[in-house]
């Protein structure tokens, strides 16, 4: 009896064990679903909600409209502009532009546009496509003319050559109308096509 009792303890002890180093393979185990321990993927955008830019452009304006009598003439604009999602973005551009006359006189204007803007991109290279609707100071000899509507469409081709900056060429299309309540008889509208570089610094 003496004897035994020790046995059935040993096999007690061992039982123990065997039940603990079973229970330690089954919580080190990987589990059937290997998935729930996979990092996340990280997926990198262009442009993300909250992204800003500021545009500096400077461009050639061809008139389309008046036979002649207006010549090609240039304009320069800045722009700031905010991204609501990664391919949409709202904004502000200030231009001021000008083309002579064929009596060497100057016709010159200053357009405030309110903008959306779509902006489809493969790999560095970005497409945006622009509205603008704003209004505008004309100015030719002693006559102004403001506020004045301007409606544009914008069309453009940049390369992101680093995460701050983008280059590249934009173009657009302008419709700027002049309506007289008192002198109906000087009623007009004037078309513009233009074409420039453009410079954005994104942050």
């Amino acid at each position: 009896m003496k004897k035994i009792l020790p046995l059935i303890f040993l096999l007690i002890a061992c039982g123990t064990l065997i039940f603990a180093q079973d229970a330690y393979d089954e919580d080190t185990e990987e589990p059937d679903n290997p998935d729930i321990y996979t990092e996340p993927e990280i997926a990198y955008r262009q442009n993300d909600e909250g992204d800003q830019y500021i545009k500096i452009a400077i461009m050639g304006t061809f008139p389309l409209n008046f036979d002649d009598q207006l010549k090609t003439g240039g304009a320069a604009e800045i722009g700031y502009h905010r991204f609501i999602n990664p391919f949409v973005a709202f904004g502000f551009d200030i231009q001021f532009g000008y083309n002579p006359t064929i009596g060497s006189n100057m016709f010159t204007y200053v357009p405030m546009v309110f903008t959306a803007t779509f902006q489809p991109y493969i790999g560095k290279f970005e497409f945006p496509l622009t509205f603008g609707l704003g209004t505008a100071l004309e100015s030719y000899l002693s006559r102004n003319y403001f506020p004045g509507l301007i409606l544009k469409g914008q069309a453009g081709a940049f390369f992101r050559v680093a995460e701050s900056w983008s280059f590249g060429i934009e173009s657009e299309y302008i419709y700027m109308p002049q309506w007289y309540t008192k002198h109906p008889e000087w009623n007009d509208y004037g078309l513009f096509l233009t074409a420039g570089l453009v410079a954005r610094y994104h942050f």
